[in-house]
């Protein structure tokens, strides 16, 4: 083999390198411009990011969800379902056990005639008061309640309701959350 026969194989690889590598800088830039962009940084400058659904998408990983949208509970949730029967002008109590920060979802409605009610809390750990309780909703006369809660503290949630009528009603309760038991409470004699 003669010399000019090495030089001239070497210019024809250099030819392919080069094409090659000018090949894969195209297809980089076009990755980088299609893809990287839209998914790391939210910028996509020719739309092709926002049709295959990568932009932002490091916006909206799992690491990056706001700690107030989702929180666990480390035991399963409870839901009841009750009818209490209520006497002409009686007053009862009924209440969630709820740990601090866990949630409830509630409803409830009478069946036969409006009752004062107030919803509100009583903490049952730490160093608290005597007889402190917490109001969250007061109602001269009412018919029905819905809603959701987050215990601002350890204890007993839920209502107290006086029948204003002079018939007996029924009061339908349904609650759901990560409460420990939802019960009568008895009310304590007033003292003489």
């Amino acid at each position: 083999m003669s010399s000019s026969g090495l030089v001239g194989k070497g210019i024809v690889d250099k030819k392919k390198l080069l094409v090659s590598t000018a090949i894969a800088l195209v297809a980089a830039g076009a990755i980088l411009i299609t893809i990287v962009l839209p998914a790391e940084y939210g910028i996509d400058p020719t739309r092709i990011g926002g049709l295959l659904k990568l932009t932002g998408m490091s916006q909206g990983g799992a690491a990056q969800v706001d700690a107030e949208v989702m929180h666990a509970h480390p035991r399963k949730y409870f839901t009841g379902h009750v009818e209490i029967q209520v006497k002409p002008d009686e007053e009862l109590e009924y209440k969630a056990l709820l740990e601090k920060g866990e949630p409830m979802v509630y409803s409830w409605s009478t069946q036969g005639g409006p009752v004062y009610f107030e919803f509100h809390g009583e903490p049952t750990v730490g160093e608290w008061p005597d007889d402190f309780y917490q109001s969250y909703e007061i109602k001269e006369s009412a018919d029905n309640a819905h809603g959701s809660f987050i215990a601002p503290f350890t204890g007993n949630h839920g209502w107290y309701w006086k029948n204003l009528s002079d018939q007996p009603i029924v009061i339908v309760l349904e609650a759901a959350g990560y409460y420990e038991k939802l019960s009568r409470i008895e009310m304590k004699a007033p003292q003489m």
